[in-house]
């Protein structure tokens, strides 16, 4: 009988290997660049769930299950620009992450890029962009 479950596992191994070939990931939702690896971005921070301020405005639902699926490029860039408190009052949507000026000129950037090139986030005065 383990062999038969084995043999059910490698089957299915097989089918979402040939499922994942056919349907790459998703793009980036900011910045739109796909075939890269995406990381979840809580668009109300954790660490903000037990604040009042934050209870009064969200549900418990929307804090847990409000989740953008951004490359890491995006991700890191998001919490340079932005503190946890300033994402959970006012930029806790991709369309509002991605109007902010300094967002805008990074994924006009970004985009440019392929998929395979590390970037780096950089800080304050040193942007690119």
């Amino acid at each position: 009988m383990a062999k038969g479950k084995s043999k059910q596992r490698e089957d299915e191994a097989f089918w979402d290997e040939i499922l994942a070939e056919k349907n790459p990931s998703p793009p980036c939702e900011l910045c739109g660049r796909d075939e890269i690896e995406l990381t979840q971005h809580h668009l109300i921070p954790k660490s903000r769930h037990d604040k009042a301020r934050t209870k009064r405005e969200f549900s418990r639902d929307e804090m847990k299950n409000e989740i953008a699926m951004l490359c890491h490029a995006c991700h890191a860039q998001v919490h340079e620009v932005f503190s946890n408190q300033e994402l959970s009052s006012y930029y806790h949507t991709v369309e509002r992450l991605a109007e902010h000026t300094d967002m805008q000129k990074f994924i006009n950037w970004v985009k440019k890029r392929p998929a395979g090139q590390t970037i780096r986030v950089k800080s304050g005065s040193d942007e690119k962009w």
